[in-house]
Parts: C-alpha cells; sequence; structure tokens
C-alpha cells in the first residue's frame, strides 16, 4: 500500500547448491599449467585447470556448484568462472622470473587433498617481450622480467620514427598514446627482454635492439552521444551455458524489444564481458546480435556492459573490444559501462582496490579517446557509507562521461516507504555531485528485483525513485534488472513518462 511500512527481516538464509558431477563423485583432484606467455603489462601467466578423478581413477567433471580457491607463491592467482573453460581454473601470473608453487584447496566439497603444480619461467623459449593495441589510442608494450637496465622504446609508422618511452630500472612496461587510429606502427626496444635458457643462463641484452612484429591499431571507435544514456534504462545479462535460467538461447530479441518499447525504455545495458571472460561466445552470438539489431530498429540504444576484474591489459582489452562490438549485419553500440566495483571477484579491496577502480576507467578513456561515451558504474557512496578514498569519484569524473550510483535502497533499509525511497535517492544524487567534486552527468541505478532482505519494491517505489531521480537533475534512471522484473514493476516502470 501506498505509504506503508515494510520492516524487513534479516537476510533469508540461502539454500547451498547441490554439486552435480558428469559421472561418479570425485574422490581425489590434480592441476595442470599451461603457459599463456607475456602480455603487455609485462607478467608470464599460466592458465592453471583443475581436474577430478573418481575412486576408481577415472576423470569426472564437476558440472555444477563446488567452491576451489587458488593462490600463488609468488604474483597472483585470478580464479575463472567455470562456464570459461568448463571447470575450475585460475589464471596465474607473476613479473619475477623461477619457479613459484600454485595450490588448489576445494572448500566445497570438503574432503579432497590439496592439489599442487610448479610451473617455472625459465623452462619458457619464446620471446619476452609483447606489444598490442588496447585501442585506436594505445599501444602497450610490456616485457618480462621486469628489466634491470635502462630501457628504451622506439615506434616507427607512416608518421616517423620517435621515441615514446625512456625508463630507468626497474620496469616491465611502455604505454604508446601518441598513436594514431587505423595506423600500423612497429617497435623496437633496447635493455628489456632478457632470455632465459632451461639450465638458467640468462643474456640480459644489454645494448641490443629487439624488434617486435608490427602492431595494427584500431579503427577510431564511432563518436557517441550523452542522448542515448538518458531516460528509462534496464540491464540485462545472459548466461553463456544453456544448463542456465538465463541462458544465451533464451534472448527473444522480438519479445524483449517489443517490451522495451511499451515500457519506454530508451536504452539498455547488455553485459558482454566479466573480467577475461567474453560472454558472447560463438553460441551465444547470434541471440546476442539479433536482439542488438531488433532493439536499433526500434531506436533503443544497447550499451555495452562489463564486469572488471583487475585493471590489466588482458581485462582492459575486453572493456575496450565491448566498445568497438559490431553485430555480424554491421550494427554498433551506444557506449560501454564499466561496473567498477570493490571486493572480491571485482576490482579488489582497501587502497588498491580503489586505485584499481581509479586506473581502470582512466585506461578505458585513454585507449578509447576523448569521445567515447564512457559509463562509471560504481557503488552508491551514500546507501554504502563510502568516502572517495573506497571509490575514488573525483577521479572517475574526470575520466567517465557519465556516472551511474547502484542505489538500490532495498538492499540496506531496514523500514521502506516510497517516501524514504525518493530521500535516499536525492540523497545518493547528492553524494555523487559532492564527491565527483565538478558537475558531471549522473544516471541512477535503481531496483525492480530483489536484491537486499526487503525482497522486489512494489510499483510505488519504483515510480517514487524515478520521479525523485528526475527532480534531482538525473538525465535517467537504469533498473537491475530484466531477468528478475515481473508485470507490476514493468506496469511501474511503463506508466512514468521521462
Amino acid at each position: 500500500m501506498l505509504g506503508s511500512i515494510v520492516l524487513c527481516p534479516g537476510a533469508p538464509a540461502v539454500s547451498p547448491t547441490p554439486i552435480v558431477w558428469s559421472a561418479a563423485a570425485a574422490r581425489t583432484m590434480r592441476l595442470d599449467s599451461r603457459p599463456l606467455g607475456v602480455d603487455p603489462d609485462g607478467r608470464a601467466r599460466w592458465l592453471v585447470r583443475v581436474h577430478f578423478l573418481d575412486a576408481q581413477g577415472k576423470p569426472t567433471r564437476l558440472v555444477q556448484a563446488g567452491d576451489i580457491e587458488f593462490s600463488a607463491s609468488r604474483g597472483d592467482a585470478q580464479w575463472q568462472t567455470r562456464t570459461r573453460y568448463g571447470g575450475p581454473a585460475a589464471i596465474v601470473s607473476t613479473t619475477q622470473d623461477g619457479p613459484l608453487e600454485v595450490h588448489a584447496v576445494s572448500k566445497d566439497p570438503a574432503g579432497l587433498s590439496d592439489a599442487v603444480t610448479d610451473p617455472d619461467t625459465r623452462t619458457w623459449r619464446a620471446e619476452r617481450v609483447a606489444a598490442r593495441a588496447l585501442g585506436p589510442h594505445m599501444v602497450q608494450i610490456g616485457w618480462f622480467p621486469a628489466a634491470r637496465n635502462p630501457v628504451t622504446v622506439v615506434r616507427s609508422g607512416s608518421d616517423g620514427r620517435r621515441t615514446v618511452c625512456t625508463l630507468s630500472p626497474p620496469s616491465s612496461t611502455c604505454r604508446d598514446t601518441g598513436v594514431r587510429p587505423g595506423a600500423l606502427y612497429r617497435y623496437s626496444i633496447e635493455g628489456a627482454g632478457q632470455q632465459t635458457d632451461r639450465v638458467g643462463q640468462r643474456n640480459e641484452r644489454s645494448g641490443q635492439w629487439i624488434a617486435l612484429p608490427p602492431v595494427a591499431v584500431p579503427a577510431e571507435a564511432p563518436r557517441q552521444s550523452l542522448d542515448a544514456f538518458r531516460g528509462k534504462g534496464m540491464w540485462l545479462r545472459f548466461s553463456p551455458d544453456r544448463r542456465d535460467d538465463d541462458a544465451y538461447d533464451r534472448l527473444d530479441a522480438r519479445a524483449l524489444v517489443a517490451r522495451a518499447k511499451s515500457a519506454g525504455i530508451r536504452y539498455v545495458e547488455l553485459r558482454l564481458a566479466y573480467g577475461e571472460f567474453w560472454e558472447v561466445t560463438p553460441a551465444a552470438k547470434p541471440y546476442v546480435d539479433a536482439f542488438i539489431d531488433a532493439a536499433a530498429r526500434e531506436g533503443i540504444a544497447v550499451i555495452a556492459w562489463t564486469v572488471p576484474r583487475a585493471a590489466t591489459y588482458a581485462d582492459l582489452a575486453l572493456a575496450t573490444a565491448a566498445a568497438n562490438y559490431r553485430t555480424a549485419s554491421g550494427t554498433r553500440l551506444a557506449g560501454v559501462a564499466l561496473d567498477v566495483e570493490r571486493g572480491d571477484g571485482y576490482l579488489g579491496d582497501g587502497p588498491a582496490g580503489a586505485s584499481a577502480i581509479a586506473t581502470y576507467v582512466e585506461r578505458v578513456r585513454e585507449a578509447l579517446g576523448p569521445a567515447y561515451l564512457i559509463v562509471a558504474t560504481v557503488e552508491d557512496p551514500y546507501l554504502n557509507g563510502l568516502s572517495n578514498s573506497d571509490v575514488p569519484l573525483a577521479q572517475i569524473a574526470g575520466a567517465a562521461s557519465a556516472i551511474q550510483p547502484m542505489t538500490y535502497w532495498r538492499m540496506f533499509e531496514k523500514a521502506v516507504t516510497e517516501s524514504t525511497v525518493r530521500a535516499s535517492v536525492q540523497q545518493s544524487y547528492l553524494s555523487v555531485r559532492r564527491a565527483a567534486g565538478r558537475k558531471i552527468p549522473i544516471n541512477m541505478g535503481g531496483q525492480t528485483t530483489g536484491v537486499g532482505p526487503c525482497g522486489a519494491p512494489p510499483p510505488a517505489e519504483i515510480t517514487g525513485s524515478l520521479d525523485a531521480s528526475r527532480r534531482a537533475g538525473a538525465i535517467g534512471e537504469t533498473f537491475y534488472d530484466w531477468s528478475g522484473t515481473l508485470d507490476p514493476q514493468w506496469a511501474a516502470i511503463s506508466s512514468f513518462h521521462w
């Protein structure tokens, strides 16, 4: 009822997801590792995968649930989604030459012995320097391990020859932001890329120049208008796994676009990447493309939604790929929304996490250039009680085209009314404005689903949030999310004209 108070109980208990095996249950597990090479951050990388064996020593696969924790004796171990590699896996990276140990611990199922693998960069024979374009305005060059000599990087191309980096030791990467979109460049590097043979003999290559393969810089991303991000919008995600409830093959383009059009939805934020995992698999692409094309025909903008996990080249490259995505028929997207959050599974905690958030948005801006539409989706500073040391909104505002706080009022409020929703939205807007320290467009992130202990908001709260967002000065409001929005919530969105 309008104006009634909803007292929320504590968060309901979550029933554990049962473990599902492809055959018999596992009794032991082992690891294998495969080198992925040196990246433009100057890090050596491996793919580490878990293999399960049943009581008879036969392979079995973890199909659903489970919790495997990875760690590395040196460097980082980032767990990967099961869909990406067909089971538990991690990408391990290090800046130090030599052996390391990678451990996997099974939290669920319990009772499996820990597994260990010991990759060693000294067994690598490949060149230890990499140069790749990050976007139409940046090429990044990395070398492994960090150089103990001064390093010089020279670029050659149709616009002449110039030195782009002169670095003192230790160094491991150089970013060239002076490139032209669509151009072809060759790079030479001196003082880096030391080789290590199988018995540990090092060649520092001091005084020698290494010529790298040519780098093709992608074409300029199309200029985007902020008008694509005004009014009412929805987040839409899908799973690349056909077994999931929100599998890609349930992306019914005609039905989705008809629903959006009838509700007055002007744009959709469509999730394309999670960390280094590109969710538009070959099987999913026809469904994704059909939706984007159908939305474009009806004048509904589609914005690429990505969820960063680290401010690394590999992660950033998928964000810029999302920005440049086009369907098989050539339809382009209207911008990119970077869901930059703190915590495990996102960009990390504490000062390192805050620094990664700012760095990520700034790097994407450098790579895509000044005109591309970049939205920074952030945790709500008001509802979360966050300062600029937690989420650096002042730095984000210097790189993003717009900021989008996730104002999920039912996640935090213990007593909810339409008036408290209005107050929360207004205070959230003002908190972002103050923390940004400058005038930047703000699009509010509202909720239509049961995020938090209070369940899904009734229509009156949704109407109140939309009205409060517009009165505060927001350019629009985006709702989380499509899959959990029911008819009463859709009706509330439809009835509000923005």
